[in-house]
């Protein structure tokens, strides 16, 4: 379906979108450039860098339902932008840890844990909030925006992750 020129998507819809996009790249930069990290800086080897994902993966697994749960209970505005609070905190006390040489790799995996939780809220409650803000006949189009920011997130924000830690 191909949006029409006449019916443009709403403005909330743009900034959610946009919001989408970043929240996505942030979330592939991080699952890409915790690893890299910890070898480069932590010394990790094969074993810690496993359960260094496995810790920024298993709150998609734990949290994925009672999240929804949660947005479809509570304010998906508010959820999301506490859950990007929480992701943005667990980043900057990352950065602080390094910077102040404290960072391990059991801190590095707590803190991808605390940012994966933002994360999987942020994830539930975005895609929730698209058809209280965009006309029925617009949600293929919206989707199909969602779903091409999630697409070039998953194809160039690894990429982008790496580049920073080199």
């Amino acid at each position: 379906m191909s949006k029409s020129p006449g019916n443009p998507l709403p403005p909330a819809f743009k900034r959610i979108g946009w919001s989408n996009l970043f929240a996505q790249f942030s979330e592939q930069m991080a699952l890409a450039a915790a690893p890299l990290a910890a070898v480069l800086l932590l010394a990790a080897g094969p074993a810690e860098t496993g359960w260094l994902q496995m810790a920024q993966t298993l709150p998609f697994l734990l949290l994925a339902i009672p999240a929804g749960l949660v947005a479809d209970r509570a304010s998906r505005l508010r959820l999301m932008v506490s859950s990007e609070m929480l992701r943005a905190l667990s980043l900057v006390a990352t950065l602080l840890l390094m910077v102040s040489g404290l960072l391990t790799l059991p801190l590095l995996a707590a803190m991808g844990f605390v940012g994966a939780i933002g994360t999987v809220c942020y994830n539930v409650a975005a895609p929730a909030l698209i058809p209280v803000i965009v006309p029925r006949a617009q949600l293929a189009d919206a989707n199909r925006w969602l779903e091409l920011a999630r697409s070039l997130a998953y194809s160039g924000g690894p990429a982008i992750g790496g580049a920073i830690v080199a």
